[in-house]
């Protein structure tokens, strides 16, 4: 991966489809997860879903920890492309994630980002 280049990956839970990207942006990146309701079209960056957070390692002061997308300094980007993968390919973590996904979105938590 050429290090000032956009980079997304996608990743197919049961329910959703996930998708990470890095944007280049002033000297790091802006790093999203984003989860797609499969059956709506539906979509929401959920960097801050506290499943996610836990598997980041973020200090309880960062302030990326309140942020629906992050920003990522160049020497970092490939360790949370590296981590997020890990996490959406363990059935596990998927299932958790997926679950709060399903309760957030009950309850109204779910903020569409989708751009027709």
């Amino acid at each position: 991966m050429k290090k000032r280049e956009t980079r997304l990956k996608r990743y197919i839970g049961d329910r959703y489809l996930f998708e990470v990207e890095s944007i280049p942006v002033a000297k790091g990146f802006e790093f999203i997860v984003t989860a797609i309701d499969r059956n709506l079209g539906k979509r929401s960056h959920v960097n801050n879903l506290n499943g996610i957070l836990s598997e980041f390692d973020l200090d309880e002061d960062d302030p990326r920890a309140e942020e629906s997308s992050w920003y990522v300094s160049a020497k970092e980007i490939v360790r949370f492309h590296v981590i997020a993968g890990e996490m959406l390919r363990s059935k596990y973590h998927l299932k958790q994630i997926e679950s709060t996904l399903d309760e957030d979105r009950m309850l109204g938590e779910w903020s569409n980002t989708r751009w027709e």
